[in-house]
């Protein structure tokens, strides 16, 4: 928590630095107009995805306004989630694909990153890390005006974290062979992590970003590709993510919760967009040693131990249910609204990435379907 308190604070002067970039001159109603713009380009049609709009006129802006304190966010909890688990390597130097302006090296550098080598092909986005950097004082920039989607040779390591934050699903979006494409790219990118470093990937929740997101997971993390990665996070273990063989539309994100700055509410609301959290779908790699948790738990029995990747849902039965992680597939687990036991247990508190052990359920209706009982004992992790 530690490491997220001084990200925390330090947005407030970095985002004070993107609104003087300006001169002051932040019209919310223009700006919440691009933005608005911008956000269906990227997560609604995908006409923008790829497409170089930083130098369309306006809309750098209102990246830097709107965007940029949310993937600093995102990366921000991300690296306190792999810090709290304790596989956060002690960070010198970071390796920022697709960065854009450099939101992720710049949450890097709250945790201790000393430099970041950024690499995008927008020149216009990586001279404002430059000055960023310069005005700021966090960490050492360097930049790389680099297209990606080219096979130019990707800067030297050892890198501590090599991170993509929104770059992968624009790279490539259109071609049938893109999975493929990006995993090649990763994979050449993780020979340059030092022997603790970890590769993290965030992208938006949206359904059309999240699902191509863990499908380049469990194509990095297959064996039969040789690269020796470990899952990290959020996931419990290396398995296939479950998510995928839960049907048509199913994904799985992180919701973390969050009060934007002042001006970011603004444009939210001018923009008609919500602005209470920030979700990202995310993954960080490493080729630290494995530990119990990459042996998945059986789902028969009374126990079970797994990740919250739902909001809480009430049935027509008047029970609260969450859907869980458990590594080889998803399982429910709910109870009765308003049951004693379970509200003693802290059950209808639980939400969406908390982590838990539970024994003495009782098994309920359709697979892997569990209830809370009032033997039921449950620990958070």
């Amino acid at each position: 928590m530690v490491g997220l308190r001084r990200a925390e604070s330090a947005l407030t002067a970095l985002y004070n630095d993107l609104l003087a970039r300006n001169g002051g001159a932040n019209d919310l109603q223009s700006l919440g107009a691009v933005l608005k713009t911008l956000q269906r380009g990227l997560t609604g049609d995908r006409v923008l995805a790829g497409a170089g709009y930083f130098s369309t006129e306006g809309i750098l802006d209102a990246y830097l306004l709107y965007y940029w304190p949310i993937s600093y966010m995102q990366a921000s909890f991300a690296l306190d989630e792999l810090e709290g688990r304790g596989v956060l390597p002690r960070m010198e130097r970071v390796l920022d694909l697709g960065a854009g302006s450099g939101p992720a090296s710049f949450a890097a550098f709250a945790w201790g990153a000393k430099q970041s080598v950024l690499v995008d092909s927008a020149g216009a986005a990586l001279r404002v890390a430059k000055e960023l950097s310069a005005t700021s004082g966090l960490g050492v920039v360097r930049t790389a005006q680099v297209d990606l989607s080219s096979d130019a040779t990707l800067p030297e390591g050892p890198f501590d974290l090599i991170v993509a934050s929104h770059a992968m699903n624009e790279l490539w979006n259109n071609s049938l062979e893109g999975e493929e494409k990006r995993a090649a790219l990763l994979a050449r990118a993780v020979r340059e992590l030092s022997p603790e470093g970890i590769l993290l990937v965030l992208e938006p929740s949206a359904t059309v970003t999240a699902v191509p997101a863990l499908r380049l997971r469990d194509r990095l993390l297959d064996p039969s590709g040789c690269l020796g990665l470990r899952c990290l996070g959020p996931c419990l273990d290396s398995n296939p993510c479950p998510a995928l063989k839960a049907g048509e539309g199913r994904s799985c994100h992180s919701t973390w919760a969050w009060t934007p700055l002042p001006f970011v509410a603004g444009l939210a609301a001018q923009a008609g967009l919500e602005r209470d959290s920030v979700k990202a779908t995310w993954f960080a790699l490493g080729r630290t040693a494995p530990d119990a948790r990459d042996t998945p738990a059986a789902l028969a029995g009374p126990a079970l131990s797994g990740r919250i990747v739902s909001e809480p849902l009430l049935n027509k039965a008047g029970r609260l249910r969450y859907i869980l992680c458990t590594g080889p597939a998803w399982a429910t687990l709910s109870a009765k609204a308003g049951d004693e036991s379970a509200k003693a247990a802290g059950f209808f508190s639980l939400k969406r990435g908390d982590i838990i052990q539970c024994d003495g359920l009782e098994k309920r209706a359709g697979e892997n379907s569990f209830g809370y009982g009032p033997m039921s004992r449950m620990r958070r992790a």
